[in-house]
C-alpha cells in the first residue's frame, strides 16, 4: 500500500476520533451548565431573617428630612447600602436609577452611606442623585447589621423585609426581586431548598 494513501486513511480516523471527543466535550459542557446554580445576592447569616418585620428606623436624609425605614407605607423600600469609596457600588448606580426609574410605583430607593459629607456630595453630583433619597449616617446600616459593601435590602410595603444580600453587579440586584416573587430570601436559599427536596 502506498505511503501516502495510509497516512490519509489514519489522517480520518484520527479527525473520526477527534470529532467524537469534541461531541463527548461538548455534551459535558451542557451537564455542567445545567448543573451551575444561577448567579444571585449573596445573603449573609447575620441579621434580620427574612420575612420578619424589618426594624423600624427614623433617620434624616442630607437634606435633614427624616426618612422612615421599615414602617408600612404605600411603597415597599429598596435599601442600598454604600461608600464613596467602593468602586462596584459606582459601578451599580447606573442600575439602581434604572430600577427606580422601573418601580417608582411601588419602591423607594434609598440610598444609605456614611462618611465625609463632601466625598458624599461629589458622589452624588457625579452620578446624578441630587433627587435620590440619600441618607448619610450610621443608624440604619447597625440596625440592619452591614457588614459588607454593597448590600441590599429589599422591603416590601407591609415592612417585611423580603430579601437582602450582597450584591456586586445587576444581576445579583434583580436576583433580589426574583427572590421575593419566589417567597425565598435569596436565590442562593431556593437552590438549597431545591436540593434537598431532590434527595
Amino acid at each position: 500500500m502506498d505511503v501516502a494513501v495510509l497516512s490519509q486513511i489514519l489522517l480520518w480516523i484520527v479527525v473520526v476520533a477527534l470529532a467524537f471527543v469534541v461531541m463527548a466535550l461538548v455534551r459535558q459542557v451542557g451537564v455542567l451548565h445545567s448543573r451551575i446554580a444561577p448567579a444571585g445576592a449573596l445573603m449573609l447569616d447575620k441579621g434580620v431573617a427574612v420575612n420578619s418585620p424589618a426594624p423600624q428606623v427614623t433617620a434624616t436624609d442630607r437634606h435633614e428630612r427624616p426618612v422612615n425605614v421599615g414602617y408600612k407605607a404605600d411603597k415597599g423600600q429598596l435599601l442600598f447600602f454604600m461608600s464613596p469609596t467602593c468602586p462596584i457600588c459606582k459601578s451599580l448606580l447606573p442600575t439602581l436609577r434604572s430600577l427606580a426609574r422601573s418601580y417608582r410605583r411601588d419602591l423607594d430607593v434609598v440610598y444609605v452611606s456614611d462618611g465625609d459629607a463632601a466625598s458624599q456630595q461629589a458622589l452624588i453630583a457625579e452620578h446624578g442623585l441630587e433627587d435620590a433619597i440619600y441618607v448619610v449616617g450610621p443608624e440604619i446600616g447597625m440596625t440592619y447589621q452591614i457588614g459588607k459593601l454593597p448590600y441590599a435590602v429589599l422591603i416590601d410595603a407591609d415592612g417585611v423585609l423580603r430579601a437582602k444580600g450582597l450584591v456586586n453587579n445587576r444581576e445579583h440586584l434583580e436576583s433580589l426581586f426574583e427572590a421575593q416573587s419566589m417567597g425565598v430570601g435569596s436565590l442562593q436559599e431556593y437552590m438549597q431548598g431545591h436540593k434537598r427536596a431532590a434527595h
